[in-house]
């Protein structure tokens, strides 16, 4: 169970969802709008929720005491500022026909893959023994692929449009390092495990070396010979070829800047002994500005540095442009969306208006027949 919710966790967060997504019976039958965005609604027990999710995050951060206490009150306004700026891109997605179907039945297949599930049955039980209810849980990652959705189009979009070459072409020669291609290494290996007796090892990986290095014997001869695994004795030592920073630092250090056909001092691993050779050598490369890769980095790159700005007058604009009520006990003071300010007509007082206009109603018709209202006309001119 405790896995399961993990996983669920993960794959909802992923999506940066700013909501939570389980609910206790107690919750879900005392529920109510706090705040009303255009005709959506959002739910007490959405932003009480999401409260829990903030108050464990802060906890896993360590904070505890008046410094929890301290921060949980700075999120709190910005959970519902996020819920509401939610609603208002998944509406303002049904405005531009966005439809993230697609991508909300790829993510519960991959759900299904990671919880061993052959249907969304499976899944709906799994999620409901978890408490969890795939139907919320569906409508919330359309919520949010919608909002990724809308920003993509209406300001990443917008941004990379505005971008100029002489911007590109700074950014990538600020970060060069970063568009080089790693080099590659094809080796071949000896495995001496360490047994019961690490000295007797030693002195085995120690001849190997000297036959290796002497050139008598073939290196792959040597490792099906002395290896103590199943690549030795099966593909004669051959691991293949690997990128230089996926290799482990003590084989990295042995091999990075050896030749080709060089063989290495034994390198000691945890398990034993190990003598590689490299094979083959493909240095690094530079990426050139015009690589496809490196044009896709630099626009990804200068997008984000350039959008968080436009990103939060975008949403200022939809608020602005929108509909927003928010109870009054949920109106944060340093909150960024603010309420429409509604004067509520109390029901008994607006029941006694109508009794009031029906009176009145009756009084003029009763003049009418009685022929009061003419009399009264004509001696007003």
């Amino acid at each position: 169970m405790k896995r399961w919710r993990a996983l669920l966790f993960l794959a909802l967060t992923v999506l940066l969802a700013p909501a939570g997504y389980a609910q206790d019976e107690e919750t879900s039958l005392v529920d109510e709008v706090i705040a009303r965005v255009n005709a959506g609604v959002i739910m007490r027990s959405a932003f009480e929720s999401s409260q829990r999710d903030v108050l464990e995050e802060l906890r896993k951060q360590g904070l505890k005491g008046e410094d929890l206490e301290k921060k949980f009150s700075e999120w709190k306004p910005r959970i519902l500022d996020e819920l509401i700026n939610t609603q208002l891109l998944s509406q303002r997605a049904k405005d531009l026909s966005i439809n993230v179907d697609a991508q909300v039945n790829q993510q519960l297949l991959r759900m299904m893959k990671e919880n061993n599930c052959e249907s969304l049955e499976c899944l709906g039980q799994k999620m409901r023994e978890a408490n969890f209810d795939i139907d919320e849980v569906k409508r919330i990652m359309a919520e949010n692929f919608s909002k990724d959705a809308v920003i993509g189009r209406e300001v990443y979009g917008r941004v990379y449009q505005q971008l100029t070459e002489k911007e590109k072409r700074d950014a990538y020669e600020k970060n060069k390092s970063f568009f080089t291609e790693a080099g590659e290494l094809t080796l071949s290996r000896v495995f001496i495990a360490f047994g019961k007796d690490e000295a007797k090892a030693k002195a085995t990986a120690a001849e190997v070396l000297q036959q290796a290095r002497g050139g008598a014997i073939e290196f792959g001869v040597l490792a099906e010979r002395y290896s103590d695994d199943d690549l030795g004795k099966k593909s004669r030592g051959q691991i293949g070829t690997i990128k230089i920073p996926d290799l482990a630092p003590a084989v990295r250090e042995a091999v990075e800047k050896a030749p080709v056909g060089a063989v290495t001092e034994p390198v000691r691993l945890d398990n034993g002994f190990y003598i590689f050779r490299v094979d083959a050598r493909k240095e690094p490369r530079e990426l050139s500005f015009d690589d496809e890769s490196v044009q896709d980095a630099i626009g990804r790159y200068l997008v984000n540095l350039k959008s968080e700005k436009q990103i939060e007058e975008y949403l200022n604009k939809l608020r602005n442009e929108a509909f927003i009520e928010i109870d009054a006990r949920y109106q944060f003071a340093n909150a960024k969306v603010r309420s429409a300010q509604i004067k509520r007509v109390p029901y008994i007082e607006e029941k006694e208006r109508k009794r009031l206009r029906k009176e009145e109603e009756k009084e003029r018709k009763r003049k009418r027949k009685s022929g009061e209202v003419e009399a009264d006309e004509v001696s007003s001119r």
